[in-house]
This record gives C-alpha cells, structure tokens and sequence, in this order.
C-alpha cells in the first residue's frame, strides 16, 4: 500500500504572470466509510483537491473530489490530475476557437450533448487526416466545407487507413 498515514497529503504553489495557484492534495485508502460498499467495491482510494486561483486580490477556490480503483502514490495522482485538466482544457479551447463552440445556441433536449459529441469526432477526425499534408486544422475544416470530395475522402479513404493500423 502507499502509506499508513490516514490522510496522505501534499502542497503546491505557483505564480506565473499575475496569476498564482494553490494546490492542496488528499489521498486516503481508508474507504471503510463509504456506504453501500458492495456498490463501490472497486473503490481502492478517495481523492480532493482544493485549487486556489488568485489573480491579482480576488481568490476563487475550486474543491474536485475523485474516486480511485487502483493504488496510486500522491505524487502520480498530481501528475494524473494536471495531465487531465490540461487535455480538457487543450481540447475546450481548441473546440471553442476553431468550431467556435461557445457560440452554439442548442437548447433542445439532448442536442447540446449530442452536437459536443459530433464536432469532438469530426474535430479528432481532422486531426489525423494527414491527406492535405501539414496543414492547419482550421484550413482542413474549411477545405471539407467548400468541398464535399474532401468529406468523401475522409470518410472513405483516411478513417479505413486509420483502422488498419490498429
């Protein structure tokens, strides 16, 4: 097991431009007390982390809590969490900017979550359609826009090539 300590926890704080972040971490094994145990009883750890976000004199906390199924050292599950926060965010802005998702004005029962899904699918699409060469993503959604070839060939000749590698 990684520590006997009940509670295994860990500080980290940084300050880039006039931005600054604390970050407290909380690993515990002790998952005794969570009820109807036979329904989590892969649960092997909890996890909370409270991030502080001050920029210049206004303080914003953030409280994430996580339920871990395999033993993990705090070390990895601070790695773990900022390698997910920093895809998510990676993905949000680049689904923002150049599919300029924020706009969308879906309010119909399932066709927010439904859309998110389709532009996520035709966004990871285009990334590994590598037929226009070293071309930006943005241009490659243009180029299928104003070419319905272009949708064909995608569909048809780069998503088989892609399964075949697996």
């Amino acid at each position: 097991m990684y520590g006997n300590e009940e509670v295994i926890y860990k500080k980290t704080i940084e300050k880039d431009h006039c931005r600054g972040e604390i970050r407290e971490y909380f690993l515990t094994y002790k998952t005794s007390e969570i009820k109807d145990k036979e329904k989590w009883k892969t649960v092997k750890a909890l996890a909370y982390v409270r991030v502080q976000v001050m920029i210049n004199d206004e303080v914003k906390v953030i409280d994430n809590y996580y339920i871990i199924d395999y033993p993990i050292c705090i070390n990895d599950l601070e790695k773990a969490i900022r390698d997910h926060w920093n895809i998510e965010c990676g993905l949000h802005w680049r689904l923002d900017v150049i599919m300029n998702e924020d706009h969308s004005r879906n309010r119909e029962k399932n066709s927010i979550l439904n859309l998110a899904t389709v532009r996520k699918i035709a966004f990871n699409l285009a990334s590994l359609d590598n037929s226009f060469g070293k071309v930006p993503l943005q241009r490659k959604l243009t180029r299928y826009m104003l070419d319905f070839k272009n949708i064909e060939k995608l569909i048809f000749d780069v998503i088989p090539k892609l399964e075949s590698c697996q």
